[in-house]
């Protein structure tokens, strides 16, 4: 005897709006399902914090989130230890020195 709810091959209107009504009375789940990179991005302060005050190395840093059952690659670890430092660095602007050699010449002659 075949099971006519896994065996349907045709389906009303009603059967539609059945699984629409359903589908959308399910939670949602992107609270409690995050993405690597997104935990990470959570975690940053404190992986940062890690490596800059504590001397806590990528390495351990990765081994200290397996200890969680947080598995990341240490790609990912350097990468925002990477990118604190990128962004920590201060833009040095550069000056520009006018030498005697530069300056124009008046009347035929180089002013000093």
């Amino acid at each position: 005897m075949m099971d006519t709810k896994t065996d349907k091959k045709w389906f009303t209107a009603d059967d539609v709006e059945l699984a629409k009504s359903a589908l959308d009375d399910l939670p949602d789940l992107t609270e409690k399902r995050l993405t690597k990179s997104s935990v990470l991005e959570q975690l940053m302060p404190q992986i940062i914090l890690l490596s800059e005050s504590k001397g806590y190395s990528a390495e351990d840093i990765k081994s200290a989130l397996e200890s969680v059952e947080i598995t990341v690659g240490i790609k990912a670890v350097r990468d925002i230890l990477n990118s604190k430092k990128k962004t920590g660095k201060k833009v040095r602007q550069t000056r520009t020195v006018t030498t005697p050699a530069d300056q124009p010449a008046v009347n035929g002659q180089q002013t000093n």
